[in-house]
């Protein structure tokens, strides 16, 4: 059996004007699933005129038209003959998924009223279009959005069974109020069955206040009525911090303090140097080891305070402690200071 609309022309007319006929007829002997009353006649004209127009859209090469034509034919003047030629021109349009949808309605329209020999013919067709279409079992999360496939819409979830697709790419595209499409491009093959799972993004959580533990407070030695809060033990890493600070400016300072000196040194050997240059190179290396060796006093004392606190459990909470350690540093010309608070 060929799919050609082209080679049944009369038939087809044939098909419509069976179609208008029992309508007509349907007072004395009503065929099966047909209205008992009568189609009107401008409606029966303009399916006619449908028919015509497909008929010409077919013979041209645009089955979409042809397509969208017939359906609108059979709108008009129902009738289970119209839908083999439906799935004729499904079938043109690579659209098996269509083709057997439109089929498997003809037979259960036509019933008994169709010939033997074309049952047999359409159930051949059924069986082959079978092993072209497969299955997709579409779910969301969450329910209640409206799906669609291809751009065509097939219900909303939960989907009662699931969706007959022709094989190849499919697009499955879910929507809900107020939230972005969600989609998936699906390849499948004849005869498969897939599970579609679309999931919008979950709504923000709601924003909860940080818990706070109770503190332990304790009152300050020698200070009626003052309390002071308990610092946890653990690692005094501000203690650490200043240590490595001060380590650092030791260090640098070292090595300007040397620098100096070698700079002195020279000029000591050059000719023409005045007597004011060679003061003021002599004090800028006198401040810079100067500072240096403050440094690196403190630097000694703020790792031994440090050791002390970490191996101790950390600070006592009877004595307040400062909120962090700071530590300042002021050089002037033959001079430096040094204060800070641990």
């Amino acid at each position: 059996m060929t799919f050609n609309l082209m080679f049944r022309p009369k038939r087809l007319a044939l098909v419509l004007l069976l179609a208008m006929a029992a309508g007509s007829a349907s007072a004395a002997a009503p065929a099966r699933k047909t209205p008992s009353r009568t189609q009107p006649q401008p409606q029966l004209e303009e399916a006619q005129r449908r028919y015509e127009r497909g008929r010409e859209f077919y013979e041209e090469g645009d089955f979409r038209a042809a397509l969208v034509e017939f359906q609108r034919a059979h709108e008009l003047a129902p009738s289970y003959r119209l839908l083999y030629n439906i799935a004729q021109v499904q079938y043109q349009l690579l659209d098996y998924a269509g083709a057997l949808r439109s089929f498997q309605q003809y037979l259960r329209d036509g019933q008994a009223d169709i010939p033997p020999q074309r049952r047999d013919e359409v159930q051949r067709e059924v069986e082959r279009l079978r092993s072209r279409v497969a299955t997709l079992d579409i779910v969301t999360q969450p329910v209640g959005a409206e799906v669609s496939v291809d751009d065509q819409p097939v219900g909303r979830t939960p989907l009662s069974e699931p969706v007959v697709v022709s094989a190849g790419r499919r697009k499955v595209t879910a929507e809900l109020p107020g939230e972005p499409p969600v989609t998936r491009m699906v390849d499948v093959a004849g005869m498969d069955s897939v599970q579609v799972r679309l999931e919008f993004a979950p709504p923000p959580a709601p924003k909860t206040a940080a818990v706070q533990e109770p503190l332990t407070v304790a009152p300050v030695a020698g200070t009626p009525g003052v309390t002071a809060r308990a610092e946890p033990r653990g690692v005094p890493w501000k203690m650490w911090a200043a240590t490595g600070a001060l380590a650092v400016g030791a260090g640098v300072t070292a090595v300007l303090a040397s620098s100096a000196a070698s700079d002195l040194k020279t000029q000591r050997d050059t000719f023409g140097v005045t007597r004011a240059q060679l003061d003021d190179a002599s004090s800028k290396t006198k401040t810079l080891a100067l500072t240096s060796d403050i440094l690196t006093g403190a630097t000694l004392v703020a790792a031994g305070i440090s050791a002390f606190m970490t191996f101790s459990g950390g600070s006592s909470s009877d004595t307040p402690a400062p909120s962090s350690p700071s530590v300042r540093v002021g050089v002037g010309p033959g001079s430096v200071g040094l204060a800070g608070a641990f």
